[in-house]
C-alpha cells in the first residue's frame, strides 16, 4: 500500500486518522513541494515530474505561471483581521502518474482533444496538487504574519482592471493535495485534502502548512439545512485548523478552503436576499467537471447562472434540485447527461478546454457564462470567476 493507505492502518478512513492521512500524502511529495515554495530557483517540474495543462499561456502571469483564482472582499475575513480586497492566484501541477490522463485527452500536440467517456479518467494513485497564494500581506492580514511569499507579475489588485502589470509579492495561503484512491474512497474515487498556512506552529515553513481537513464524498445524506448539527461522514475538519481558515468551510461544514470560494455572498432564493449562503465544498464543485459543462459550479437553476442585483441566484439550499451538487458518483459519471465525464478535473472543464476551443474554433464554451457578465451590474463581476479557481 501507498504511505497515505498505510496511514489509514487498516480502517476505513474517518475521523480517527484522517488527518494522518493527510500528513502521509504531504510528507510523501513533502521534497519536491518545499523545492517549488521554498527554492524555486532550484525548481525544475519535468525532471521532477510534475505537469500542467496546455492552453493556459494566455492567463498565466510569467514569473511562476499562476493565474487569478478569486476576489474576496474584505469582509469575507473581517473575524481575522484582513483589512483590504483580496485577490488569490493558484497554480496546478499534475504528477506524472496523473498526467497519463493529460496525455489520453491532449495527445502530442494538444490540438484535437480526444474526448471519450474514459479518455479523461485518471489511473489509480493520481496525485495532483494545487498551490493558492494571496496577494494580502502581513501588514494587510495578520494571519500571513512570517508566510512565505512569492513574486508575481500582475495587475494590481483593488486597481484599475486596465493598469499595466507589475511585480507584487503574495503570500503561500492554502496548498491541496487530492489522490486518486479508489480502495479508501469507494464510491468518488477521489480523496481531497487541503493544508492551509498557520503561524502558530514551530518549524519551518512546510511545517507550517497543516491540515484543515479532508473529505471522500458529500455526505448526500445528510442534509444541513433541514438538519444543521448533524455530523458528517464523508468529511474531516481538523480542530486545531487557525479560524481563518475555518471561516469559509461549505455547506454543513463540508470541506472548502479559505481560497475556494464556498460561501456565497450575498445570495438569492425564494425571493429573498440573504447575506451569505455557504453552498458549496470541494467535492460538489468538482463534481461538475464534465464537457461541455451543462452545469454551473454552485447550485444555480440555471445556465449561465442569474444574479438579481449583486446577489446571486441559487436553488433553496437542501432541495432537490440543491442535492444534486451534493451526491457521492465516481468521477466515470458526469452531472448531466450527454456531457463527457471528466473524473473531478475543472481544470480540464473550467480553464484548458474552453481556451482550446476559443484559440481554434473563436467559440469558446465559456460563452454561456460570460454572456452573464452583463447580469452583475456595476461593477461587473464574471461568473466564470465567481469563487472558482481550477483544480
Amino acid at each position: 500500500n501507498p504511505p497515505w493507505i498505510a496511514a489509514l492502518k487498516g480502517r476505513p478512513i474517518g475521523k480517527d486518522n484522517a488527518l494522518a492521512y493527510v500528513n502521509a500524502l504531504k510528507d510523501y511529495i513533502a521534497a519536491d513541494m518545499k523545492t517549488l515554495l521554498y527554492n524555486y530557483p532550484q525548481w525544475d517540474a519535468a525532471q521532477a515530474g510534475w505537469y500542467n495543462e496546455p492552453w493556459l499561456a494566455s492567463i498565466r502571469e510569467s514569473i511562476h505561471g499562476t493565474y487569478v483564482g478569486s476576489e474576496f472582499p474584505a469582509n469575507t475575513f473581517a473575524a481575522s483581521g484582513l483589512k483590504v480586497d483580496m485577490t488569490t492566484y493558484v497554480l496546478t501541477y499534475y504528477d506524472d502518474v496523473a498526467a497519463y490522463a493529460l496525455g489520453q485527452v491532449w495527445g502530442k500536440t494538444a490540438m484535437n482533444p480526444t474526448l471519450t467517456n474514459t479518455s479523461g479518467q485518471f489511473p489509480e494513485g493520481s496525485i495532483v496538487v494545487k498551490a493558492a497564494l494571496t496577494s494580502a500581506l502581513a501588514q494587510d492580514w495578520p494571519v500571513m504574519e512570517g508566510a512565505t511569499t512569492w513574486p508575481l507579475y500582475v495587475t494590481p489588485p483593488n486597481g484599475p482592471p486596465t493598469a499595466p502589470p507589475q511585480v507584487m509579492n503574495a503570500s503561500v495561503m492554502q496548498f491541496d493535495i487530492i489522490v486518486k484512491d479508489t480502495k479508501t474512497a469507494p464510491k468518488t474515487g477521489w480523496v481531497f485534502s487541503t493544508l492551509v498556512y498557520d503561524k502558530r506552529v514551530p518549524g519551518d515553513a512546510w511545517a507550517k502548512m497543516i491540515p484543515l481537513g479532508a473529505m471522500w464524498g458529500d455526505d448526500p445524506n445528510v442534509n444541513s439545512t433541514q438538519n444543521p448539527g448533524a455530523p458528517l461522514a464523508e468529511t474531516v475538519i481538523n480542530p486545531a485548523a487557525p479560524a481563518y481558515s475555518t471561516a469559509t468551510l461549505g455547506w454543513g461544514g463540508r470541506l472548502s478552503g479559505p481560497n475556494d470560494g464556498a460561501v456565497v455572498a450575498p445570495a438569492y432564493y425564494n425571493g429573498q436576499q440573504v447575506a451569505s449562503v455557504p453552498a458549496s465544498s470541494c467535492m460538489s464543485c468538482h463534481s461538475v467537471a464534465e464537457w461541455p459543462m451543462q452545469s454551473f459550479l454552485l447550485p444555480s437553476p440555471t445556465l449561465p447562472p442569474q444574479t438579481v442585483g449583486q446577489a446571486l441566484v441559487i436553488e433553496v439550499p437542501g432541495s432537490t434540485g440543491w442535492m444534486k451538487w451534493f451526491q457521492d458518483q465516481p468521477g466515470s459519471v458526469p452531472l448531466d447527461k450527454g456531457s463527457v465525464p471528466l473524473d473531478f478535473d475543472m481544470v480540464f472543464a473550467f480553464k484548458s478546454l474552453p481556451a482550446w476551443q476559443q484559440a481554434t474554433q473563436g467559440k469558446s464554451g465559456m460563452q454561456a457564462f460570460e454572456a452573464a457578465d452583463a447580469l452583475h451590474g456595476s461593477p461587473p463581476v464574471n461568473p466564470r470567476d465567481l469563487k472558482y479557481n481550477g483544480r
